[in-house]
């Protein structure tokens, strides 16, 4: 108690009165993001993935690092038999108190560790600022501050997009690495053993965290105790040596799990092994995630100023163009991604002249925190996909020397202190904008709701006919991610996303029959193509679907609450899926899409036929087109 005492003290002072206003106020942005504006819902259960830490703390509870297959799903290894994740143990090593209470907390953690990872990080860039200010001769508040703002507005707020393991993941390593600097600067400018430990510990926690963003903080730690060889030997052994102990450690935890020091052996994950393009692209590379054959893409992608691009559509910034692919050999994975210039504009200046800074200083400490950051963000630059989220791992990169730089850099006399604070303004105005609308675009892009609100204001606003709204073409390429398409006459309208098409509605009685689930007969729909079957008895209900020419699809069976149930059958020609959805949950799943609007259905089943056919979307744009 004494020592969190000690550090609330250093930390709330009148100093940091303006950065922990800012801290808090970009908290909150991105605690309403990540909730869809609706807080009240942080600890509600998330999707896929939102409970892979829990599965991994329930495993080490038991004495275990396997997990159960169905929750690890397609992001599995499978080794002997036996399914383990690839994520580090730290996070889930923090969920082990929950988990002695049972799997109530499953799926709930993922969203308040999100956010207490951002608060966490910009809590620690000002500590930074200080710090690395202490070591080049002192920094003011204003600069400090506007390191903080710098970081509040950059990707890291753009990962509240995606409630997931993957963000999480991401935002905590760059805020263990931010702890990690911090230690290892006080490490060189008060040498003990207490200092070095900590550093090591921060920086072990970060391997523990994201092996990627680990290996540059504890070579960070290592290079700075290196520094003080001559000064302070003992230090200097403690820290390489812990160091180096930090790095071992991960690598037996990766051994344990999969036989292996440091790589993962993507062909036995579960994705290569059910899809055989992604397993021939991993035989194409060497069996590896990694290889310079993507520099010369992912360089220019995450570079690049023109990675946003604006539209009439709220939030009137979306991602720009697909990564155009330079190298040698194709990404398996390319998502819409900004670039560090587009969506990080005010650190990654004020970073560029911390270089200039640093070499200029001859600042050693500093210049071996700078490698250790750009060790961490080099294998994103190495991986075979593109996608937002790993522009976080380069965020310490431009931290550290954006630090030196406003510690030191004198404003030119003839730019005045009023025209520096507005070109911070407007630059922090943009990164907040441009980082909250990528958020809000990654999670809302296949969410009718989003749509039918942007097309709302669009046409209060401007009327007319509504922009990127199409005629889909069957067996056309699916346009630009957010391009909407309109199949026949409202039979279904698309999204697209990832250059496939995202069904957004279909139409009552022809791609869709949803009505009142009667549990004392099964339901049987003689559809063109095949027969849907639910079996429901008080309780249970299961769903089946037998092609003309195939196999028998079983779906599970499912646990029914009393009262009336909803029977949902959705079979989507467009992108050939069949799912049976019974009270809201998916019954069964299927590659296929048998015709339902000329099919027989039995009499103990009435499909609801609405007014606007279930697609008033649809119809709105219809009728501005």
């Amino acid at each position: 108690m004494t020592l969190l005492r000690r550090l609330w003290a250093a930390h709330r002072t009148p100093e940091s009165r303006w950065a922990r206003r800012i801290t808090l106020a970009a908290t909150i942005v991105f605690l309403l993001v990540l909730t869809r504006w609706q807080p009240w819902t942080l600890f509600t259960r998330g999707g896929f993935s939102t409970d892979f830490y829990d599965a991994q703390a329930h495993a080490f509870v038991r004495g275990r690092l396997d997990v159960p297959a169905d929750i690890a799903g397609p992001e599995g290894f499978l080794i002997d038999g036996r399914t383990y994740l690839y994520y580090g143990p730290l996070l889930a090593l923090a969920r082990m108190p929950f988990a002695l209470f049972g799997h109530w907390f499953d799926g709930r953690l993922s969203a308040p560790s999100l956010l207490l990872a951002f608060f966490v990080a910009c809590t620690l860039t000002w500590h930074v600022a200080w710090r690395v200010g202490s070591v080049l001769g002192g920094t003011s508040a204003r600069r400090a501050t506007v390191l903080v703002t710098a970081v509040a507005v950059s990707p890291a707020l753009s990962l509240a997009g995606w409630n997931s393991v993957y963000d999480e993941t991401e935002m905590w390593a760059f805020a263990l690495f931010l702890g990690t600097a911090l230690a290892a600067i006080g490490m060189w400018q008060q040498p003990s053993r207490p200092a070095a430990l900590v550093a090591v510990g921060l920086g072990t926690c970060t391997i523990l965290t994201r092996s990627s963003v680990g290996i540059g903080a504890l070579l960070a730690v290592g290079l700075v105790g290196l520094l003080l060889w001559n000064r302070r030997r003992q230090i200097a052994m403690v820290a390489g040596a812990g160091a180096f102990a930090g790095l071992l450690l991960n690598m037996a935890v990766n051994l344990a799990k999969f036989g292996t020091l440091l790589d993962l052996p993507a062909d036995r994950q579960l994705l290569s092994l059910q899809d055989p393009e992604r397993a021939a692209w991993f035989a194409g590379n060497g069996g590896s995630f990694l290889s310079v054959r993507f520099l010369p893409t992912t360089v220019v992608q995450y570079l690049r100023p023109d990675t946003v691009e604006f539209e009439r559509l709220l939030p009137f910034v979306r991602f720009g163009p697909l990564a155009h692919e330079y190298g040698s050999y194709p990404l398996e994975t390319n998502t819409p991604s900004s670039s560090l210039t587009a969506s990080a504009t005010l650190l990654f200046l004020v970073a560029v002249a911390g270089v200039w800074v640093i070499v200029r200083r001859r600042s050693w400490p500093l210049a071996a925190l700078f490698v250790g950051a750009l060790v961490a963000a080099v294998p994103s630059f190495l991986i075979g996909f593109v996608a937002n989220r790993y522009l976080t791992d380069m965020l310490p990169a431009l931290v550290i020397p954006a630090a030196a730089a406003l510690a030191v850099i004198v404003r030119p006399q003839r730019i005045s202190l009023r025209a520096a604070h507005v070109m911070v303004a407007v630059l922090a105005l943009w990164g907040l904008w441009v980082n909250v609308a990528l958020a809000t675009w990654t999670q809302n892009l296949k969410e009718p709701g989003f749509t039918e609100l942007r097309y709302d204001i669009d046409d209060a606003i401007f009327g007319g006919p509504p922009p990127s709204v199409i005629d889909l073409v069957p067996g056309q390429p699916a346009p630009r991610d957010g391009v909407v398409a309109i199949d026949g006459d409202c039979d279904g309208l698309y999204i697209a996303e990832q250059r496939a098409w995202v069904a957004l509605e279909l139409a009552d009685g022809v791609r869709r029959l949803r009505g009142p689930l009667d549990t004392a007969e099964p339901v049987v729909v003689r559809a063109v193509g095949g027969t849907i079957e639910v079996l429901s008895s008080p309780g249970r209900a299961s769903a089946s679907y037998t092609p003309d020419q195939g196999e028998v699809v079983q779906g599970d069976t499912l646990t029914m609450p009393r009262g009336p149930i909803t029977l949902d059958i959705l079979s989507d020609p467009v992108t050939g899926r069949l799912q049976v959805l019974i009270d809201g949950r998916s019954a069964l799943f299927a590659f296929d899409a048998p015709g339902l609007a000329d099919a027989a259905i039995s009499d103990n089943f009435s499909p609801i036929v609405a007014d606007d056919r279930g697609t008033p979307i649809c119809q709105s744009l219809q009728a501005r087109r």
